[in-house]
């Protein structure tokens, strides 16, 4: 298993190198957005893939928030 935490901001992407193709990988925000009441379609977002190329395998995570936020991910084999 592979793991590790990212803390980010803005609007971005983090290309992770992982040692064999995965069998699972999950990634998730790991503090709960409060929404502000004046701005509730404020939403932040967060996207994953594995992909394989020459150079290796590798988790891709993109993100797009508009504060301060804390990212959990793990590949399992």
């Amino acid at each position: 298993m592979q793991q590790g935490e990212l803390i980010v901001t803005g609007k971005d992407q983090a290309v992770i190198p992982l040692n064999s193709f995965p069998s699972e990988v999950k990634a998730h925000f790991i503090d709960e957005l409060e929404l502000v009441p004046c701005n509730p379609h404020n939403s932040d977002t967060l996207e994953y893939e594995v992909t394989s190329t020459s150079q290796g395998v590798s988790l891709v995570i993109r993100w797009s928030v508009t504060g301060v936020r804390e990212i959990k991910w793990h590949a399992s084999y």
